[in-house]
């Protein structure tokens, strides 16, 4: 009786030994860099629209080759974000005059040097900063 439980207790060990080492097949991801994460954090959950009475900003990106056609095209989409977002902070029925008011705002901000690769996607942060901005586009407009 004790040899039979004894062999029983053997195999019972045995087998959980053998159970828990048993090969399993695992898919490495590669880690990204904690840096890149956080840069790409920032960049994704950057604040856009209204940082200040005078601060005004968007955040972009671009996959081109070159610095000076991310730059340019990062701008164009700049501006055209911006006049969009803004445009929501406007009245409803806004003028003639006003809307091309607020074209020529949406085209005042300068790309932030943030020129951040991550993967080949570059990144920036347009701001537009004007005296009493907030204001200006939200009650000053006809």
């Amino acid at each position: 009786m004790n040899k039979t439980i004894s062999r029983m207790i053997l195999s019972f060990a045995i087998l959980t030994l053998v159970w828990s080492c048993k090969s399993k097949e695992t898919k490495e991801v590669p880690q990204t860099k904690d840096t890149e994460n956080e840069v790409i954090l920032e960049f994704t959950k950057a604040k856009e629209g209204f940082l200040s009475e005078s601060l005004f900003q968007v955040a972009v990106s671009s996959v081109l080759p070159t610095e000076s056609e991310r730059t340019e095209e990062a701008k164009t989409i700049a501006e055209q974000k911006s006049l969009n977002l803004l445009k929501t902070f406007t009245i409803p029925n806004l003028s003639d005059k006003g809307r091309k008011e607020l074209r020529e705002i949406s085209k005042e901000g300068k790309i932030v040097d943030k020129n951040v690769s991550i993967g080949g996607r570059y990144f920036f942060l347009y701001q537009i900063q004007k005296p009493n901005l907030k204001r200006l586009v939200t009650k000053d407009l006809e």
